[in-house]
C-alpha cells in the first residue's frame, strides 16, 4: 500500500467522520513522516516550549497577565483573532480592527487575545499531540477531547464577539479548527498566503472562506486550478512598499545555493534533496566556480546537509535572509518565495528545477513561474540547462515582478467582507 493513500483509508475504515479526520490530518501525517535529523525540529525531539518546565511557566504567566490586560476589549471595533505572518496584523488594525493573535500562536511582541480554559485547554491538545501515539490520536477517547475543545472555542468565539479569523494555512490543527468553528458562527475566515505556492491540489485552500495572495497571477493559478475567483482577493505583499525595475546583478562571486527541501508529509525523498546540491555543485565546477553559499530552508537541519554535501565547496549561511540575500551576486533555487525577495533587491534568481517524469523532484507539479511557462522567468530543468543558463547569464526578466506582488499592499477590501 502507498503511504499516500493512508487517509482515505483511515477515512473509509475507520469510526471516525470526515470532518473529524480532517481536523487532525496534519498531525497524523506529521506521525508518519515528519521525522528524521534533517528537519530543525523533528517530531521525535520534544519542543522547547514542552520540555523546558521553567520556559512553560513563563508562558502561564505571560497568558495570565494577558488575560488580565484584555478583561475588556474596547468597545465599538470588530475583534480579528490572527496568526498570519509578516506586518498583517498592523494593516488590519491600521484599516481600524482591534487585532489579537490567538494563544496557541502567540509571541511576546503581540496580543493575545484567550482565556485560561482555552489556553489550558490548547496547551493539553498540543502536549498530546506529541506524546500520544497514531492508534491513541485516532481513539474514541481523544476525539472526544477534541470535540470538547471545539466547543469551547466555540463558545469563546462567540462571547468575545469574534468578527473574523485569519490564518496562514488551513491544514495545521488550530487554523483548521478555527475555520470550522467559524464557519459555524457565521464568522468569515481568511488565508493570507504565506508564501508562492510549491503545489495546488484542489483540496487545498478550500476550508477558509477567503484566500488572500500576493499578485495576480497567482490568482491565475488557483483559478486555472479550479478554484471559484470569488473567493480569492490580492493584496501584495507588506515587506514590498514600491518597485523598480533595473538590471539584475548575475556574477559568480558570491553565490547562494537553496536547498530543495522536502516536508514532513506524504511526498518527497531526502536523498533527492542532496542529489539537488550535488547536481549544482557538478554543473558550477564545470564552469570554474569553486565555492558557494548554502542556505538551507528555515525549518531545515544545517548540519544534516553537512553530513553528505562537499564542506569544500559548500559553506553554511547563518546570516538573516535580508542580509544574505543583499550580498549575493547570484541566488540559484527551486520554488520558493525568495525569487521575488531576491528581485525585490536587485539579485538574479536562477530557478532549477530537474524534472522527472513530468514533476518535481519532489513529486510536485510545478506552476507559474517556476515551471517555465512565463519566458520572463528562465527555468533550468536539467544540468544543460543550468549550465547553458549561467554560462551565458540568462537574467530574469524583472518585468514580472508586480504580477506575482502587487504594489503597494492593500487590504483595504477586507472592510467590505467583515
Amino acid at each position: 500500500m502507498e503511504p499516500s493513500r493512508i487517509i482515505s483509508y483511515l477515512k473509509d475504515n475507520y469510526p471516525i467522520t470526515p470532518e473529524q479526520l480532517d481536523n487532525i490530518q496534519a498531525v497524523l501525517t506529521a506521525h508518519l513522516y515528519f521525522f528524521g535529523d534533517h528537519f530543525k525540529y523533528p517530531l521525535e525531539v520534544p519542543s522547547e516550549r514542552i520540555k523546558n518546565t521553567h520556559r512553560k511557566y513563563l508562558r502561564y504567566l505571560f497568558i495570565l497577565y494577558k488575560i488580565y490586560q484584555n478583561k475588556k476589549t474596547p468597545a465599538g471595533k470588530k475583534i480579528i483573532l490572527s496568526s498570519s505572518y509578516f506586518s498583517v496584523n498592523d494593516e488590519l488594525k491600521y484599516l481600524g480592527f482591534q487585532v489579537y493573535c490567538p494563544c496557541w500562536e502567540m509571541t511576546k511582541d503581540r496580543d493575545v487575545l484567550t482565556s485560561l480554559n482555552i489556553f489550558l485547554s490548547s496547551e493539553r491538545i498540543a502536549e498530546r499531540f506529541n506524546d500520544l501515539d497514531f492508534n491513541e490520536l485516532l481513539s474514541p477517547a481523544f476525539i472526544e477531547e477534541i470535540s470538547a475543545f471545539e466547543e469551547k472555542l466555540r463558545l469563546f468565539y462567540h462571547d468575545k464577539k469574534i468578527s473574523s479569523v485569519f490564518v496562514p494555512a488551513d491544514v495545521p490543527f488550530f487554523s483548521n479548527l478555527s475555520i470550522k468553528v467559524c464557519r459555524e458562527l457565521n464568522i468569515p475566515s481568511f488565508i493570507f498566503l504565506h508564501g508562492l505556492p510549491q503545489d495546488m491540489p484542489n483540496s487545498r485552500y478550500t476550508r477558509s472562506d477567503y484566500l488572500i495572495v500576493w499578485g495576480e497571477k497567482i490568482k491565475e493559478n488557483y483559478i486555472k486550478d479550479g478554484m471559484n475567483p470569488d473567493k480569492i482577493f490580492v493584496s501584495g505583499h507588506p515587506s514590498y512598499k514600491d518597485f523598480r525595475i533595473r538590471e539584475l546583478k548575475f556574477e559568480l562571486d558570491d553565490i547562494i545555493v537553496l536547498t530543495k527541501s522536502v516536508s514532513g508529509s506524504d511526498f518527497g525523498d531526502r536523498a533527492n534533496s542532496i542529489l539537488y546540491l550535488y547536481s549544482i555543485e557538478k554543473v558550477l565546477k564545470k564552469i570554474g566556480v569553486m565555492s558557494a553559499t548554502l542556505r538551507p530552508h528555515p525549518g531545515e537541519n544545517a548540519k544534516w546537509y553537512m553530513k553528505f554535501v562537499n564542506k569544500n565547496f559548500y559553506r553554511i549561511d547563518n546570516n538573516r535572509s535580508a542580509k544574505s540575500i543583499r550580498k549575493a551576486s547570484l541566488i540559484i533555487g527551486p520554488t520558493s518565495s525568495v525569487l521575488l525577495e531576491s528581485i525585490y533587491n536587485g539579485i538574479n534568481y536562477l530557478v532549477y528545477e530537474p524534472i522527472v517524469k513530468g514533476l518535481d523532484f519532489t513529486g510536485c507539479r510545478l506552476f507559474s513561474p517556476f515551471d517555465g511557462s512565463d519566458t520572463r522567468v528562465p527555468v533550468a530543468k536539467n544540468e544543460d540547462d543550468l549550465e547553458f543558463t549561467i554560462r551565458n547569464k540568462i537574467k530574469i526578466d524583472p518585468s514580472f515582478f508586480t504580477e506575482y506582488s502587487k504594489i503597494p499592499f492593500d487590504l483595504s477590501f477586507v472592510k467590505k467582507l467583515i
